[in-house]
């Protein structure tokens, strides 16, 4: 019951969680039904564009068709120009009456021996032939006024015109020089025998010598080759298709409703897909310029609606459902989401108040999983830094204590160098008195209260180290200090170059040898993306074992606190100082080790200190430090760490 009550308070009193669940819901009931049009207004956008392509795609089937017919029309023209004694037979029979040209051709006949007659009869019988689409081929004599016709029935005969036939005159008259489809009247469909669906293409027929015109070829088609065209096609378009003479007069309809002529036309053609015909309906109107003839694709909207009728009550089903869906998966993972942010916050608010050992559940691997992860992780980082910073806090503070106690007083400590050197200049004592002023110097150096300082001022720094030590042994020790160029004023901490160029006095020098060199260099190098400073100190001296050399190595390599902390960050603990190194290694100075150790806190077990070795030919150590062009840079990455 308890438990039944705390649920009861989490989901229904929680202002947050039901906020949450409000928003959601509104945002899943606009998204779901803003989905749900935009996929009916897709699916039907969908079936009107494949459907229009589909009429544009059979309208434009019908234009090459048509195209085609014509195309054989103009070869039967052409062929005919092509073949004289063919030419020759069609102008005799234009010209004369039909018996002056049974005789011609008879004559004809004789005189070739009994060849192959070659006339204009078996020349049309042969392309109605080889082109099985033609309903019928009929020359036209302007001046006999007959009809030659050719039927696709292998029949064929002569029609007169009589002289009070003008409208028919006027028909020929307008066809002649025409090379596109035409349509004629009703009395010279009579004369041919050709019903309202054939149409005819129209062609002069000139003599080529005079250029007069002695008649017309008429090639005419069916119809019915376009309804054989469609019921062939599979992608053919719903609803009907029409073929329009100019004039408006049916030349084909595949519905069979409309005859002579078409009522809409003009709506027809002026429409953009979607027009107010006998009823409503998408359209598209192609105009075939060489047949001079319009193909239009008409299908109702009714019918196009039919395709997609059910599709409304499918969406609306399939939103409802997933609006259902949606907030019931909602409630559930908001309710998780909010019980484990809670012990998340819970967490935070004991780690905000010191308690760092506290830790999160991870629990599943999800968004809150991997910030409880990260948290974790953030506090385990955040003890391991305040240990770091601990430690490097109190080596800064004894380090400081060290400088403190050698600030001792160093106005006295001034005045009685010089005293010193004024003294030894009296007596004579020049070499005694430039070391003493070497000496003032390197003391002025060494309690400067700068922690970061030039490149430039260290090297010089080194330099007057050495020059004290090169008038110490009379000339014995030589050394060199180079510095690559637009390095001189590089950042860098202070003294950590002195304790290397003592330590190559200190355990390089020979006094037997008359040559003792040291060689000081600066450069910088590119490494994994980033500038680095390298300062390499080496002498000539007397190097070490391999032995000893292994074990300085090592211990440069370690950390002597192990790389985290050396005690407990509790109140009154104390940093227990690095072990000395014994035995062959014992020659390593504090020096040595403070420089290494500074580096590596400050920057990172990548910097500090390397050595190498041999024995009897000298020792070279070097120096690897971050390079920053500023010395503002340098400190900020000293406060960073």
């Amino acid at each position: 019951m308890a438990k039944l009550t705390e649920i009861y308070h989490i989901y229904f009193r929680s202002k947050l969680f039901n906020g949450i669940i409000l928003v959601f819901s509104l945002v899943t009931i606009v998204t779901f039904c803003s989905l749900g049009a935009l996929v009916y207004s897709y699916s039907r956008d969908s079936v009107l564009g494949k459907e229009r392509g589909l009429q544009a795609e059979t309208a434009g089937s019908v234009s090459r068709y048509l195209d085609q017919r014509l195309d054989q029309a103009q070869d039967i023209m052409l062929t005919l120009y092509q073949n004289q004694p063919v030419l020759s037979d069609l102008l005799y029979c234009l010209r004369y009456d039909f018996p002056s040209y049974i005789q011609n051709r008879l004559n004809q006949y004789i005189a070739s021996g009994g060849s192959e007659d070659r006339n204009i009869e078996t020349y049309v019988r042969a392309q109605m032939k080889k082109k099985d689409d033609i309903r019928q081929i009929a020359l036209y004599s302007r001046s006999q006024r007959f009809f030659f016709v050719f039927n696709s029935s292998n029949t064929q005969g002569i029609s007169w015109i009589s002289r009070d036939g003008d409208d028919v005159q006027r028909a020929i008259d307008a066809m002649r020089g025409s090379r596109t489809a035409s349509s004629r009247t009703a009395g010279l469909n009579s004369i041919l025998g050709l019903g309202s669906g054939d149409y005819t293409f129209t062609f002069d027929i000139n003599d080529p010598d005079t250029l007069q015109n002695e008649g017309a070829l008429l090639v005419t088609y069916s119809a019915e080759g376009i309804r054989n065209l469609l019921r062939s096609d599979p992608g053919t378009a719903m609803g009907s298709q029409l073929v329009l003479y100019p004039n408006g007069q049916v030349l084909f309809d595949s519905s069979g409703k409309w005859h002579g002529s078409y009522p809409h036309m003009q709506p027809l053609l002026a429409s953009q897909g979607y027009a107010k015909l006998d009823r409503a309906s998408y359209t598209s109107a192609l105009w075939t310029p060489r047949s001079n003839l319009f193909v239009g694709a008409i299908v109702p909207a009714a019918e196009m609606e039919r395709q997609y009728k059910g599709l409304k009550l499918k969406l609306f089903t399939l939103t409802a459902l997933g609006i259902l869906i949606m907030i019931g998966l909602a409630y559930g993972a908001v309710y998780r989401h909010a019980r484990r942010t809670r012990i998340l916050i819970r967490a935070m608010k004991q780690a905000k108040q010191g308690n760092l050992s506290i830790r999160v559940p991870v629990g599943s691997q999800d968004e809150l999983g991997e910030i409880s992860s990260t948290f974790n992780g953030m506090l385990e980082e955040l003890r391991a830094y305040i240990d770091q910073v601990y430690v490097s806090d109190a080596r800064q503070k004894q380090a400081e204590l060290m400088a403190l106690q050698a600030q001792i007083n160093p106005h006295f400590l001034y005045n009685t160098l010089e005293a010193i050197r004024m003294r030894a200049m009296i007596q004579g004592a020049d070499d005694v008195g430039e070391m003493t002023f070497v000496l003032a110097s390197l003391f002025r150096y060494s309690v400067r209260p700068e922690t970061i300082v030039r490149l430039e001022d260290e090297m010089a720094y080194c330099r007057q180290y050495l020059e004290l030590h090169r008038i110490r042994h009379r000339d014995k020790l030589h050394y060199s200090i180079k510095i690559e160029d637009g390095l001189r004023e590089a950042p860098l901490l202070k003294l950590c170059l002195q304790p290397l160029a003592e330590n190559a006095v200190v355990h390089g020098f020979n006094p037997k040898s008359p040559d003792n060199r040291i060689d000081i260099s600066a450069r910088k190098e590119e490494a994994n993306g980033e500038s680095c400073l390298i300062i390499e100190v080496e002498d000539n001296g007397k190097g070490m074992e391999i032995d000893r050399l292994l074990a300085i190595q090592k211990q440069l390599a370690g950390r002597s606190h192990g790389g985290a902390v050396d005690s407990s960050p509790a109140d009154g603990a104390s940093i227990a100082p690095p072990p000395a190194v014994s035995g062959p290694a014992a020659w390593s100075s504090i020096g040595l080790r403070n420089v290494n150790e500074r580096i590596r806190l400050q920057f990172g077990d990548g910097y500090g200190l390397s050595l190498a070795s041999q024995k009897g030919k000298g020792t070279r150590i070097t120096l690897r430090l971050p390079l920053y062009a500023k010395e503002e840079d340098h400190v900020q990455r000293l406060d960073r760490r």
